[in-house]
Order: C-alpha cells, then structure tokens, then sequence
C-alpha cells in the first residue's frame, strides 16, 4: 500500500495491525510502533489492535531459543507481549481455506506451483535460473510465509513485513515498518495540532 491509503486507514480509528516474523525480528522499531499505536489509543480512544499470527510467533521463539540458549525464558517473552497489548491469533480452519484461495489464485495449475516451489529452492542456494538442475519441485517445500500472508487476508488485517517475494504478491492490504511508523507519526502530528474542543 502507498504511504497515503496506510495514512487514510489509521485515520478511521479502527485497524487490526499483524506483523509478520521480519517485522518482529526489528524488534527495536516493532516496540516502538507498538508504544506509539498505544499511545493513540489511549489518548484518542482509538481502536488498533496489535497481533501476530501464532506461526510467526513460533518462528520468534524459536530464534530466541537459539540466541539465547539456556537465559532464554517464556515467561518474559509472553511479559514483552502482553506489556505491549500484542495478541497472538490461532491459524484455524477459515484460515487454511483463505490461504489455499490465496495460493490457487497465484499458481492455478500443479505444474505452476511446483515450477515456483522448484525456483525458490534453487534461488534459496544462490544459483542462477538453471534448467538443467534435476528435479520437477514436486517435493520442495512451501514457505511458512503463505500461511502468514492467508491468516492476514483472511481476517482483513493489516499485514506488517519487510518481504517482497511471491508469497506476498497475494496480498494488497500490507506495507512496511518504515511506512508503517510514518503513517503514525502523520496521524500523531494532526490529532497533536488539532484545536482543542472539549
């Protein structure tokens, strides 16, 4: 979305905001936007909500499991969420429909989509576009990504993330962090200069 459409959706008050890993993993901007959409919220009795999917949510303790190995604790981790007002969303059954509805439209074929899955292993290795190198793509493996993005369409949200890749070609409704915080600093700076009338 361009910076202005994020602007105008801030403005009606009520949006549900979903982060995707990347966006989480900048975890410096991530709590600041997070101080920032509360502050609107409790100054102007906006209505923003912020979650991530209980999939991104698994991939963020997962690399805090790794980096901090035996200090890592999920007693502080869920302390930082709930501090910051984010919720995590379970990926049920309407989601895995919206998902499937999301892939179909990009890849309507098999061989479409195992021509892509194929690409994206093969661009995962850093090689150039080969088509020599053995294999259909039948058994490569599909990014978490898609679910991401389907949980995001499906519930209507505002889905935050740093990746371009095809996976998020399915998705209009979606900017960055940069964007992201500048639409808030917009919407803070005019309610901060708007004549007092109360």
């Amino acid at each position: 979305m361009k910076p202005n459409e994020i602007y105008q959706l801030l403005c009606q008050g009520q949006l549900t905001l979903a982060f995707d890993t990347n966006a989480v993993f900048g975890h410096h901007q991530f709590w600041r936007i997070c101080n920032k959409i509360n502050q609107l919220n409790d100054k102007y009795r906006y209505e923003f909500k912020l979650t991530v999917s209980a999939l991104v949510h698994t991939e963020k303790l997962f690399d805090l499991k790794q980096e901090l190995k035996e200090k890592y604790n999920l007693e502080i981790v869920t302390q930082s969420l709930s501090s910051k007002r984010v919720s995590i969303k379970s990926f049920e059954v309407r989601h895995a429909i919206a998902t499937a509805s999301v892939i179909g439209k990009q890849f309507p074929t098999n061989d479409d989509w195992h021509k892509f899955k194929r690409q994206k292993c093969i661009d995962c290795l850093g090689l150039q576009r080969i088509e020599h190198i053995p294999g259909k793509g039948k058994t490569c493996g599909a990014t978490i990504d898609w679910f991401i993005v389907g949980h995001a369409y499906c519930e209507d949200y505002l889905l935050i993330t740093q990746d371009g890749g095809e996976e998020f070609k399915g998705i209009e409704k979606k900017t960055d962090l940069a964007s992201l915080e500048a639409a808030v600093d917009q919407l803070t700076k005019r309610l901060q200069e708007a004549p007092d009338t109360s």
